[in-house]
């Protein structure tokens, strides 16, 4: 990401108002880890924020702080009606008509009129309602290579008129964003979420900090993976310092050796004099064998 990227990235930042932050279905700790991250941090910069995916989250996931504000639908700003099976030329004219109230000029209902062709009798009950056209000023994907595996949550119109800012760290991502900060290297994506937070000004508390700790360390094998380099101990150092509670890893305890079993002594005993004098004298014994 170059200066001139991260002062546009920075402006278009500060001029939203409506963010919404997507993930694709079932993600993994890390993904989810940044999308909440990147949800909370800008709502503490004053942001209208949305994160989203197509399903409900998963039991591994259930920690992360901020996980009950995720949804499973996007809430658009137009009502979509739609007639199916429809024929080309069905119908002939769509109009609309405001009634005025008891006020006079105050419209206190609409009416919309649907003017079918000749000898075509449309069905209500093929007529249904939905939403489309989610009002955002920004998008925000998250571990999403390209924007048709957010499933229902894909609207292109929204996508062609909104600016994205696409994060991952898998290759080949088809850089669709506006803003690709897309780097394979990365040991993690809550690495390069972290650094991004920073480099925006936005401020990392003990819930941020914590949830792309957690996504550090899930993503690494608790810093085994091979793809962990420095830039992967600092991201986690910026963490630890903005609050998060590392967990150390549990090693193994070596397992005592057992001991071995002394032979029970035998008690001394007074002698019996009834006992023959040899018989408590040590004994030669000689074996001999033939072939």
């Amino acid at each position: 990401m170059t200066n001139e990227d991260l002062q546009q990235i920075q402006a278009l930042v500060t001029g939203t108002h409506k963010v919404l932050v997507l993930t694709h279905k079932n993600p993994s700790v890390d993904t989810m880890a940044s999308a909440l991250s990147l949800s909370l941090a800008l709502g503490k910069l004053g942001k209208d924020v949305t994160v989203a995916m197509e399903s409900q989250p998963l039991v591994e996931v259930a920690n992360l702080v901020g996980i009950d504000q995720v949804k499973t639908t996007l809430s658009g700003k137009n009502l979509l009606l739609t007639y199916k099976p429809y024929t080309l030329g069905d119908f002939e004219k769509v109009s609309y008509l405001e009634d005025p109230g008891q006020q006079g000029n105050l419209a206190d209902s609409f009416k919309l009129t649907i003017t079918p062709r000749d000898g075509f009798a449309p069905d209500p009950a093929n007529f249904t309602f939905s939403s489309t056209g989610t009002a955002a000023d920004l998008i925000f994907t998250v571990d999403v290579l390209e924007p048709s595996l957010l499933g229902t949550l894909y609207d292109p119109a929204m996508f062609s008129a909104t600016p994205i800012i696409n994060i991952d760290n898998h290759d080949p991502n088809k850089d669709y964003g506006r803003f690709n900060l897309v780097e394979p290297e990365a040991a993690s994506i809550s690495e390069i979420v972290t650094f991004f937070l920073r480099a925006v000004n936005a401020q990392l508390d003990a819930d941020i900090a914590g949830n792309l700790y957690q996504g550090i360390e899930a993503a690494t094998s608790h810093f085994q993976s091979p793809k962990v380099a420095a830039a992967t101990f600092e991201a986690a150092a910026i963490c630890l310092r903005a609050g998060a509670k590392g967990k150390p890893q549990v090693q193994p305890q070596p397992q005592a050796q057992p001991q071995p079993v002394q032979p029970a002594q035998p008690q001394k005993s007074a002698r019996d004099n009834s006992i023959p004098a040899d018989w408590t004298q040590p004994k030669a014994y000689r074996g001999t064998s033939t072939v």
